[in-house]
């Protein structure tokens, strides 16, 4: 089996590493590279897939929403997202799937927050924060979206609050999840995260930046004795799908730890 993850950059990705363990672990035989394609180079990759060159890939930026009308086929669960960041090549058919949205979601469950019933404050309005969104929607949430545009944030669907609202809303929340760049290495920080001393006390705060794993938001979170999640996790579990889409092997949740584990270890 011929894996990658494709994008423009992608050197920096940790998927080749997940995805080795796996293969690893599960028994399963193939390789799995980090290929650069380009938007412009991006439809002849999807043609040698169908050829049969590559058996799968994942796509990152800036590849996610620009892969989608150059596929056979795409998951309803995909389409609703309008991102896709795995594909399957069979039969001369490339398929495309999203593993962020449904990752997000088993994370916290993994890590004991059971969303069915819970409110959750997005912050974003794009390709992540919609998958994330919409997966904590469909998994019992009340989700609500807060973007500095409110015309990106309606894109997620829910209810939208304005920024400068933020404050507020997070008294309202159990769950927070930052899916803006806000705190990653090379971006601005967070302007105040006086919001977070307005959460709930047992509120858990989800923060998918992964470089730096221990983020200013995270901290912040753990300085109230909150529980914090970093994107590493999210990095592993939407991987874990992926790779289940492109094996048929489901890699079992002590196994996403001990890789996460390692991960963490590592930075």
């Amino acid at each position: 089996m011929r894996l990658c993850v494709i994008g423009d950059p992608v050197g920096h990705s940790l998927s080749p590493r997940i995805h080795r363990r796996f293969m690893e672990r599960c028994g399963a035989a193939g390789s799995y590279e980090a290929m650069t394609v380009t938007a412009e180079t991006l439809e002849d990759f999807v043609a040698q897939g169908r050829r049969g060159a590559w058996d799968g890939c994942n796509v990152t930026m800036p590849l996610k929403e620009r892969i989608l009308p150059l596929l056979d086929a795409v998951e309803p669960w995909t389409a609703s997202c309008g991102a896709v960041n795995t594909v399957c090549f069979r039969d001369g058919r490339a398929v495309g799937y999203n593993t962020d949205g449904p990752g997000v979601v088993e994370s916290l469950r993994l890590r004991g927050f059971a969303p069915s019933g819970q409110a959750a404050l997005v912050l974003g309005a794009g390709g992540a924060a919609k998958a994330a969104a919409l997966a904590l929607a469909q998994a019992g949430c009340r989700v609500t979206v807060c973007a500095r545009t409110p015309e990106m944030a309606a894109r997620c669907g829910g209810v939208t609050v304005s920024w400068e609202d933020l404050p507020r809303a997070a008294a309202e929340h159990g769950l927070l999840l930052n899916a803006t760049p806000l705190g990653m290495e090379g971006s601005p920080e967070f302007e105040s995260l006086d919001f977070v001393q307005a959460l709930p006390t047992k509120a858990v705060v989800y923060d998918l930046v992964y470089h730096p794993t221990d983020t200013a938001l995270m901290r912040a979170a753990e300085h109230r004795g909150l529980t914090a999640v970093g994107g590493l996790a999210l990095l592993v579990q939407q991987a874990a799908l992926a790779f289940a889409y492109f094996t048929g092997i489901v890699p079992d949740a002590a196994l996403c730890r001990d890789i996460l584990q390692e991960l963490e270890a590592a930075q």
